[in-house]
């Protein structure tokens, strides 16, 4: 199809479719111009309906003022509200007052609501008519109308109270007559329905169109009936509050005249709609000739590209097409310049490409270099340095960025672990990291370098140093994770690295270690995989809103045979399938407890699970830590000796009976058969402290905690009896390891804040008295020792 024929094509569907437009604009807006003033009619009948009940209700109102006024008549229901007969007497009397005011009803009702006389059927009486609204109003001395259907039809009636002793209530029909009178125009035809049923009816025509085909006037506002049109409109009743309910005026107007304007006006519209049409088509057409005329010309010079001539084409035109026919002279004269000099261009380019190619390789070796300097710094502070004959440790580290610096293959990431062996207090530990730097390559890889920088440090410093020796393992891990953190805050949070790190007692295999939002740690038991940890109660080291104070230690005794597995979150971030449109990762950090029952705790045999089901994403590096692994008879126990059982139940049931010196003497003689026990110990501890023999306590509870690290809530027992005995040192030292495992022991913080206030230390122990405040507001405890604190302040103060 040609140019031309696309041009009008386009022309003739956009002026189709502006018709179709405007077409259906005009329509609805004519329909909307028909039906506003034909349901205005409808309304102005239904208000005239209106107008003409209230002129009913006047006439009645004065008439009713009339019958009560008038002495006979008054004089005649007075005497009837006690006699009926009278009202029987004189009946011909009231039906010429009935005639003369075109009156459809007359009753007189007693006190109690009962017809007591009807003027329009003397022989119904008697019914009760209490319930009826305007009859209730009359009984309580008020006039009331209202639009009822009664025995004679639709019709108006007016109650009002007779002599404080009854009620009198007159009406007239609304009938077939009373609608004609409603509509003066013989072209608009009204009737009264309620619920379908008619009640009235004023036009023969709506008579007939509801005898013959009533659908008509349920289904549709536009109809034709005799071959005339009519337009119906339905509109509801509101008027007396007491009136019948679901009235509905049914208005019917021909549209004879209306219908024959609109043909009048459809026709005017088609005659313009076809000039505006045509004026328009011809007005394109002409316009459209010369543009198609001119890409003519460029469509002949673009087929015959060597032989056109520049005069030929229309490059003086102020318009596109001229436009488009400079660019393509000025693109025949370029081509014809690059046709003459192609090899001395490709000859250039290639000399270029060449020169980039180069230094893009020089880029590449010095990027490598970098990369191969950074991963022998990092080399001798990763590995497992640790010798333990309990404890065994091995590393499994797989870095994602892989690199070769003349001929020598490497890897780099920020995945670091390293194992180390040092002494707390004459005990051997097992110190051990696994942290994973921020940052990909380069970044991440600059993060471990500093970790491990750092960490190397400190354990170095405490494996020659004897005052960094003389800490408790909570102690020194929390100020080891304090000093790291130190160091990473200076970075302004640009270098952040999540991270664990802790201890393992290599006599008891009590486990102590920080988690900072890393994964969680995995014990494996029996054959059977488990998460250690399930909360992080930490942010990433390096977090600038963390000062380093929050320091959470967690505790977990080792038995024999169990084995702890720490990585990165590369152990999770698997990559199990990609397509063209979507890569699917791992994101169930469940999948590696199966994982390590798969590969039944050997980290070799876990890294095979694990590429079985997908490839690493990240760098991937796992710590394995076993205690006492290679024990053999893990079941044997010591054969306790009769006598030691005698004395220790002789010890629990004197120690129930409250006769603590008997369970003393008990106790200590069951350890002279069970020296190492530990429930003996324990127990005689906690007994000695009842008894306030702290020396003898401090004595039991040291021996047993040697033996039993692990029993945090027993710190509180041997802190409370140094406290007893006035070493401050001790009791503050052993409170303080209890506040780093368990943060929130509220009676720890009330026994430490007694021991600083002790040790004239004011300002942490209103740090620690605020902390209780916070959490215990109104605490009787916390008031006293505030109060003792403010006292010491203004001692020193003064």
């Amino acid at each position: 199809m040609s140019i031309r024929y696309k041009f009008l094509l386009i022309l003739s569907v956009s002026q189709i479719i502006l018709v179709l437009a405007l077409t259906t604009s005009f329509a609805y807006l004519l329909q909307a111009v028909k039906n506003i003033p034909q349901t205005q009619r409808a309304e102005d009948l239904s208000r005239n309906f209106q107008r003409e009940l209230d002129f009913k209700e006047e006439k009645l109102r004065l008439l009713l003022e009339e019958i009560t006024i008038n002495p006979t008549t008054k004089g005649i229901l007075e005497r009837g509200l006690n006699n009926r007969n009278i009202f029987f007497s004189e009946l011909g009397y009231f039906q010429k007052i009935m005639n003369r005011y075109g009156l459809s009803l007359f009753e007189i009702g007693d006190a109690n609501g009962k017809v007591l006389f009807r003027f329009h059927r003397p022989k119904d009486f008697g019914d009760d008519k209490k319930n009826q609204p305007i009859i209730q109003k009359a009984l309580q001395g008020q006039w009331a109308a209202s639009l009822e259907d009664g025995h004679s039809g639709l019709g108006f009636r007016l109650a009002a109270p007779l002599m404080g002793r009854g009620t009198i209530l007159i009406g007239q029909v609304v009938d077939d007559k009373f609608t004609k009178t409603i509509s003066k125009d013989n072209r608009i035809h009204l009737a009264i329905l309620q619920e379908g049923r008619v009640k009235t009816i004023g036009s023969d025509i709506i008579r007939s169109v509801i005898k013959e085909d009533p659908k008509l006037l349920e289904n549709n506002q536009r109809f034709h009936f005799k071959d005339k049109p009519y337009y119906i409109v339905k509109i509801p009743y509101t008027g007396k509050e007491n009136t019948l309910q679901n009235l509905e005026f049914n208005v019917m107007i021909d549209e004879n005249e209306v219908e024959s304007k609109t043909f009048k006006i459809w026709s005017f519209f088609t005659i313009a709609s076809f000039l505006l049409f045509g004026i328009i088509f011809v007005t394109s057409f002409l316009f459209s000739q010369d543009m198609v005329e001119a890409i003519k010309l460029l469509t002949n010079a673009m087929n015959d590209i060597e032989n056109w001539k520049p005069e030929t084409l229309p490059t003086k035109r102020k318009d596109e097409i001229g436009q488009m026919g400079r660019v393509f002279v000025e693109m025949k004269e370029e081509l014809h310049v690059h046709q003459n000099n192609l090899e001395d261009l490709v000859e250039q380019r290639t000399h270029e490409l060449n020169e980039t190619l180069e230094e893009v390789q020089k880029l590449k070796e010095k990027q490598d270099g970098d990369y191969f300097l950074t991963s022998l710094l990092i080399k001798p502070l990763r590995g497992a340095f640790a010798k333990s004959e309990t404890v065994s440790v091995s590393i499994l580290e797989r870095q994602k960025k892989e690199f070769s610096f003349r001929n020598r293959k490497s890897e780099i990431g920020g995945d670091l672990t390293a194992t180390d062996t040092i002494l707390l207090l004459g005990k051997k530990y097992t110190v051990f990291l696994n942290a994973d730097a921020m940052g990909k390559s380069i970044q991440g890889a600059g993060g471990a370098l500093v970790m491990g920088t750092v960490f190397k440090s400190i354990v170095t410093r405490t494996q020659k140093l004897k005052y960094m020796q003389d800490r408790h393992p909570e102690r020194w891990l929390k100020e080891c994770f304090q000093e790291v953190h130190n160091v990473f805050i200076s970075f302004d949070g640009h270098m952040l690295l999540s991270a664990v790190m802790g201890l393992v007692d290599e006599e008891t295999g009590t486990l102590y270690f920080i988690n900072a939002e890393h994964p969680w740690l995995v014990l494996y038991r029996d054959g059977i995989a488990g998460f250690l940890d399930q909360e992080h109660s930490l942010r990433k080291i390096g977090f600038t809103e963390m000062n380093g104070e929050e320091v959470s230690i967690q505790v977990f005794p080792l038995k024999p045979g169990d084995v702890v597995i720490i990585g990165s979150d590369g152990r999770d971030d698997i990559l199990i399938s990609e397509d063209e449109e979507s890569r699917v990762i791992n994101d169930d950090e469940t999948l590696f407890l199966k994982r390590v029952e798969e590969g039944e705790g050997d980290l070799y045999q876990i890294e095979e699970a694990i590429l079985e089901t997908g490839e690493f994403t990240d760098d991937f590096s796992l710590l394995r830590i076993s205690f006492l692994e290679e024990k053999t008879d893990r079941s044997t126990t010591t054969t306790k000796q009769k006598e030691y059982y005698v004395k220790l139940n002789e010890g629990i049931q004197s120690y129930r009976d409250g006769n603590w010196e008997n369970a003393i003497i008990s106790l200590e003689l069951a350890l002279e058969s069970e020296s190492e026990d530990p429930y003996c110990l324990r127990e005689l501890s906690k007994l000695y402290i009842k008894s306030e023999r702290y020396e003898e306590a401090i004595v039991h509870a040291e021996k047993y905690l040697k033996t039993n690290p692990q029993d945090t809530d027993f710190l509180f027992y041997i802190a409370f009896a140094y406290k007893q005995k006035r070493n401050y040192e001790q009791a503050c030292d052993f409170s303080e390891r209890l506040r780093l495992r368990d943060p929130k022991n509220f009676k720890n913080l009330l026994l430490l804040t007694e021991i600083l206030m002790h040790m004239k230390n004011t300002d942490k122990a209103g740090v620690l008295l605020e902390t209780m405040e916070e959490n215990s507001p109104g605490n009787a405890k916390v008031a006293k020792l505030r109060n003792f604190w403010k006292k010491m302040v203004g001692a020193f103060t003064s």
